[in-house]
């Protein structure tokens, strides 16, 4: 058996400390084996998937490897994107759970480096300067990535503690989830290269750069979304659904059936909460989860054994640890 093979077979296992605020990565050119999105190769397809990485790990632990492989397996006519702001090591991508990953045909991997990307758009200047003074830099560059990345592609943004039930093909071509009734989310979310996927997506990062704060964790992110859509459509704020010119609002139980107040029992011993509709997607709200074990008979470990079956059988009891 080949080396490669031997790592594609059995992985490393990788206990990832808990990812800092340094971002000096975002500007390294330094022992990095992935395409960049900038590469004239790199052409994503309109039926795409986006997660973003954008801590300075170089790479991801099993229950964000978990997400990117439930969405593969759910949406196999889609292109799956893995996008890291850091750089990935040649012995990361050949040795670490992103080779299970890769098996999938329709995942792909790539770089993003930050200035470039964000290059003649309203938010340049944060990237190049605020984020060095931001309390929340890597938050805050999930939140300017995703949008920046639908805007130059089109397609459905997700967030790495998102489990993907089934395919995404019987939706509209532009949409947004409710996690309540008065909150939108930003976790799952589809803008399309379509007329009313780019104006949104403009004035989302116009928004965003206008009102920047270095201090808030969540000012600019889902903040900045519902503001721009009550402008538009200020009679959706308190409804469960609807439209906003053209852009489907969908209710929280389609894609975060197990809200908040809930998050705990996803990780503990616990049955699976009996839905009347099978959801899109589940929510694992890794703010509030990512402390705790996930204990084996959990509705996390139940739910990722089907969903995620090849990253839950590498890791074993060692699942989202």
């Amino acid at each position: 058996m080949s080396e490669d093979a031997q790592w594609k077979r059995t992985p490393l296992i990788i206990y990832w400390p808990r990812a800092d605020r340094n971002i000096d990565c975002y500007y390294s050119l330094n022992d990095n084996a992935l395409m960049s999105v900038e590469d004239a190769s790199f052409m994503p397809k309109l039926k795409s998937i986006f997660f973003h990485e954008t801590s300075c790990r170089g790479g991801v632990d099993s229950r964000q490897a978990c997400a990117v492989e439930s969405a593969a397996r759910a949406n196999p006519d889609w292109e799956v994107y893995l996008l890291f702001n850091a750089p990935v090591s040649s012995v990361m991508h050949r040795k670490s759970c992103l080779v299970k990953l890769l098996q999938y045909p329709n995942v792909r991997l790539a770089r993003i480096h930050a200035d470039s990307f964000s290059r003649e758009s309203a938010v340049q200047q944060i990237v190049r300067r605020d984020w060095r003074r931001s309390r929340y830099p890597v938050e805050h560059s999930a939140d300017i990535m995703r949008m920046l990345t639908l805007h130059r592609w089109g397609g459905i943004s997700l967030d790495l503690d998102m489990l993907v039930v089934k395919s995404f093909n019987n939706l509209t071509q532009n949409w947004m989830v409710k996690t309540s009734s008065f909150d939108l989310g930003t976790g799952v979310m589809r803008l399309s290269k379509d007329e009313v996927g780019q104006n949104l997506t403009t004035e989302i990062i116009q928004e965003i750069y206008s009102t920047y704060d270095k201090k808030q964790w969540s000012a600019f992110g889902a903040k900045a979304i519902e503001r721009v859509l009550k402008r538009r459509c200020p009679d959706l704020h308190t409804a469960s659904s609807g439209d906003c010119q053209g852009l489907s609002i969908y209710s929280r139980e389609l894609f975060y059936p197990i809200g908040l107040s809930r998050a705990n029992s996803l990780v503990r011993e616990w049955p699976l909460m009996q839905l009347k509709e099978e959801p899109y997607t589940y929510h694992l709200w890794n703010l509030l989860t990512k402390m705790f074990t996930v204990h084996p008979k959990s509705p996390y470990a139940m739910m990722a054994s089907k969903l995620c079956p090849e990253i839950y059988g590498t890791y074993g009891d060692a699942f989202g640890v």
